[in-house]
């Protein structure tokens, strides 16, 4: 709820058409779900406008709304609805949520990185939730219109939150730290991703920093003490907690057992976690989420019942079985250190017939990328894969760095359309066959998996 002395106030706009009310019930981009007296706030796109549907959310509705001063030709007709003229209708949308945000004195966590943002908020989240009523932005919301909407949610039953956020420029992360305002923040680890902006690795570690110019004095910082930039990191005004799989890190663990079903690991050496998920990479997520639980005073007990009891984030690493064939769905993110971890987990597969990858582009690596797609290529080669099928002009670089190391050029298809993967990889496929498709979400690589189930493979 907002009145239209705080939309002002927070969006410094200026009011244009005092209209008749004078508060509206909630706020809304999307001109085809507003709700009745809800603010509309039309956003520009790349390949839309939202301006162009105001007098669609008039229509349905619409208690007031916000506008830029040049589209003040989409405002005829508004009658008595209030108008607000802003600079940039983005910025006003970011500032509503930090000026709601300023309303609830409740702990919120940030949490970013390079890989894994997405399920250590997940499994943080189920841990939390045994004992507080827990926000956070669902999916992989993480930019500056999903946290601001995400934050617009808050209320005053909850008593925690969690937020992901993520970045592709600099300046990003310190905008929305800005926003949600932690009292900790979590950084999963540094690798390879967005290069095109961000350039080289330690450009990704200053970028992800910026989170700690908005921790409070009392604030924690908590980190991968297991990745090498992030290990460097000195505390500051902050506490520093880490977590890593060596035992020189507050929290730790130690890999007893991984199955396909699941993953166990002692904690701190004495305490047994079990994991319904595969992968090292999901203990780093689980240690991660445990730092911060026990910030809260979370027992041990609680934490290892919610996260024996996670069930995994859609479209990562989710195996599906269709006719004795397993398909690996990775298919939300794709950059080098997390398409790493896929074929390592495709390597620790225990399958009677062949290992396949079917892969598209990494996007946004800038000047390097082909020669990352390349070393992922050798990666390949390296882990015996019987099959590899690519999908896009830069995965041809896969291709190759797969036949430089050895892999036969007989086992290696490459393709431009993820269609026409889709269509090969039907005919070399059979039953006890295991299958990795892993792409930027950009790619659309989870078309393969609906062609595999609706396909008659046998």
């Amino acid at each position: 709820m907002f009145t239209l002395e705080e939309i002002l106030k927070a969006t410094g706009g200026s009011l244009v058409n005092p209209g008749r009310n004078k508060k509206v019930r909630g706020v809304s981009i999307d001109s085809r779900t507003i709700k009745p007296n809800e603010l509309f706030v039309p956003i520009r796109g790349e390949r839309f406008d939202g301006h162009s549907f105001i007098h669609r959310a008039l229509r349905r509705g619409a208690g007031a709304v916000v506008f830029e001063n040049s589209h003040c030709g989409s405002l005829k007709g508004a009658g008595d609805i209030p108008l607000i003229k802003v600079k940039d209708t983005r910025c006003a949308l970011g500032a509503l949520a930090r000026y709601h945000r300023m309303k609830f004195d409740i702990p919120v966590v940030a949490v970013t990185g390079s890989n894994g943002k997405t399920s250590t908020k997940e499994m943080l989240k189920e841990i939390l939730k045994k004992r507080f009523s827990v926000l956070c932005n669902p999916g992989t919301q993480n930019n500056y219109i999903g946290v601001s909407l995400s934050m617009l949610r808050l209320r005053p039953r909850h008593q925690v939150a969690v937020f992901e956020i993520g970045a592709n420029h600099r300046g990003e992360i310190n905008e929305l730290s800005r926003m949600v305002k932690p009292a900790i923040g979590v950084i999963t680890n540094i690798g390879p991703s967005h290069l095109e902006y961000f350039k080289t690795l330690k450009g990704v570690l200053r970028a992800k920093l910026e989170l700690t110019g908005n921790l409070p004095k009392e604030g924690k910082l908590i980190i991968n003490n297991d990745d090498e930039l992030l290990s460097q990191v000195n505390g500051g005004f902050f506490r520093k907690v880490t977590f890593g799989l060596n035992d020189t890190s507050d929290f730790y663990g130690k890999v007893v057992r991984s199955t396909q079903k699941e993953t166990a690991f002692l904690l701190n050496g004495k305490k047994p976690i079990v994991l319904k998920a595969s992968g090292r990479h999901n203990v780093y997520n689980a240690l991660a989420g445990i730092a911060v639980a026990r910030s809260f005073k979370i027992s041990y007990d609680e934490i290892r019942q919610a996260l024996k009891a996670f069930k995994g984030v859609p479209m990562r690493m989710q195996i599906v079985r269709r006719n004795n064939i397993k398909i690996i769905k990775d298919c939300y993110n794709s950059n080098p250190a997390s398409f790493i971890c896929a074929l390592d987990f495709l390597k620790g597969l225990k399958v009677k017939g062949k290992k396949v990858v079917v892969c598209g582009d990494m996007m946004e690596l800038g000047p390097q990328a082909e020669k990352l797609h390349s070393n992922i290529g050798e990666r390949i080669a390296e882990g015996k894969i019987d099959f590899l099928i690519t999908a896009g002009s830069l995965s041809r670089n896969i291709a190759s760095g797969a036949r430089y190391r050895g892999m036969p050029q007989e086992a290696i298809r490459s393709f431009e359309r993820v269609w026409q993967a889709e269509k090969f990889l039907t005919k070399v496929i059979k039953s006890g066959d295991a299958v990795l498709i892993k792409g930027s979400r950009a790619t659309q690589m989870e078309r393969i998996l609906k062609c595999f189930m609706n396909s008659s493979i046998r």
